[in-house]
């Protein structure tokens, strides 16, 4: 039974006229736009579009991790150059904000499963290669420790030997297992890994646990150097107890997490975060939930569009820069970006004012997206011509852009989530599944077993009653505005 008919039974039965009533005033929502798809290249479009189909959700979720995905492929490896001393690398980082029940996992798995078993293989081709440079280097120790204990034993004052094999044993360059993305960590444990991967890594979670860790779960105290610096590839100094400093001179870092609302208010409620810059660093979407109108019988993904979008991710994994290569703009991309730019600028001080530190790296965002379009579209010959950028690709990043614009005016409101609000809102919804023309306490603690006290209850009904939702009968007994059953929360 829909909310229509719920509503004509609930007033037949009650006799209870609507007329009597006045239209309460609604609760503020957002209207987001929903991910332009097909601003993206072709083989990633089609893959997301079966992804969204397969899991029943928004495709936005798919979308945005299209990109980090491809961002983490290509992190490193290309930078873009909006303008002279102007240039962009080509890592993201992206956060997806859904409630639970959304399929947030089943989405990473698909979406990130080509990384995985890139991996793997290239781990099984590492293998033995890994344990023939141990081997390598524990000769080179072995020798310098006999040589050590000659010198002592036969006081020989000549150390040249030794100076060479230290040497040699100091820039020895040992072979690690490939590692493109890790979850929950410390950030001190994650400079590491980007020193040990030449300085690039990538954060792939399907929950929020990372902002914890950012926050001081450990440590007491709030580190978050390693994320500001490897966002703009400034670079980072590792220090490790008892052993040489580890120094990355072009630090990549690609983040794609998915997280709670709740988790989502905590981040953008940090002071700390919002004040160095993370906060205006990422990327939010925060897609809207189809939860309830899923279908039980959806479509796999054809086998034709999971392969092709395997090979692409596969094909920019193997891309071997050992320097970044540099992206320029045609002529017409430039006076499109020029364009852009001065539309946005003076916006940052005016209708953006209230992200104002998202807004200032906007423009960047954007020219970032356009590489990773550029290079994802032309995978197949991207080393036989000129890097220079088409108008179709700053196009479909100001496109995209547009999409991440609205939905970070909407992430940054949650810095003042109003709780009251939720609560009332979460009662309303919990009503309509048992329509009454009059409830008491008893009723809605009932109904809604997340209000744990009468005191928890009584604050939110306060505030039904304002909005004209609820009218007061007598002392925590209500009459319910019937209009009620007609609207979504």
């Amino acid at each position: 039974m829909n909310k229509e008919d719920i509503f004509d039974e609930f007033e037949k039965a009650n006799d209870f006229h609507v007329n009597v009533w006045e239209q309460p005033i609604p609760f503020k929502s957002v209207e987001l736009p929903a991910f332009p798809v097909s601003e993206l290249p072709v083989i990633v479009a089609d893959y997301v579009r079966a992804v969204a189909e397969t899991t029943q959700t928004a495709p936005d979720m798919a979308a945005v991790a299209s990109l980090a995905i491809l961002a983490l492929s290509l992190q490193g490896k290309y930078i873009i150059e909006g303008k002279a001393d102007w240039q962009e690398p080509l890592n993201l980082y992206t956060l997806i904000v859904a409630p639970p029940a959304e399929r947030k996992s089943a989405v990473m798995k698909l979406m990130s499963e080509p990384i995985r078993q890139f991996e793997s293989v290239e781990n099984k081709r590492l293998a033995p290669l890994i344990e023939q440079n141990k081997i390598e280097k524990a000769i080179l120790e072995n020798r310098k420790k006999v040589l050590e204990a000659k010198h002592s034993k036969d006081k020989i004052s000549d150390y040249s030997e030794i100076r060479e094999i230290s040497e040699e044993i100091s820039e020895f360059k040992e072979i690690k297992q490939c590692k493109l993305a890790c979850d929950d960590i410390t950030p001190e444990r994650l400079a590491g890994i980007m020193a040990e991967n030449n300085g690039r890594t990538a954060i792939l979670s399907s929950e929020g646990g990372i902002f914890d860790m950012l926050a001081g779960r450990y440590s007491q105290s709030i580190n978050i150097d390693v994320f500001l610096k490897a966002h703009s590839g400034d670079s980072i100094r590792v220090d490790r107890q008892g052993r040489q400093s580890d120094y990355i001179d072009n630090p990549a870092l690609t983040v794609l997490i998915f997280t709670q609302p709740e988790i989502m208010a905590n981040l953008m409620s940090n002071k700390i975060f919002h004040n160095c810059g993370l906060c205006a660093r990422s990327l939010y979407s925060l897609p809207q939930s189809i939860v309830g109108k899923r279908k039980f019988e959806s479509n796999p993904i054809p086998e034709i569009t999971s392969d092709r979008y395997y090979n692409l991710v596969e094909r920019l994994l193997k891309i071997k820069n050992e320097q970044p290569k540099v992206i320029t703009l045609s002529e017409k991309s430039y006076s499109i970006l020029k364009d852009f730019y001065d539309k946005t600028e003076p916006a940052i001080i005016d209708e953006l004012s209230d992200i104002k530190d998202f807004a200032g790296k906007y423009v960047g965002a954007v020219l970032r997206i356009a590489g990773l379009l550029y290079i994802a579209e032309n995978a197949e010959n991207i080393h036989d011509y000129d890097l220079i950028l088409s108008e179709s690709f700053i196009k479909s990043a100001i496109a995209i852009g547009e999409y991440f614009l609205e939905h970070a005016k909407a992430a940054y409101q949650l810095m003042g989530v109003d709780e009251v609000t939720e609560q009332s809102k979460y009662i309303l919804r919990q009503l309509q599944k048992s329509p009454a023309d009059i409830v008491t306490l008893r009723d809605v603690m009932r109904l809604c077993r997340k209000l744990k006290t009468a005191e928890a209850a009584f604050i939110p009904i306060t505030r039904l009653c304002e909005y004209g939702y609820f009218k007061e009968k007598q002392s925590k007994i209500w009459e319910v505005n019937p209009l009620t059953y007609k609207l979504e929360f």
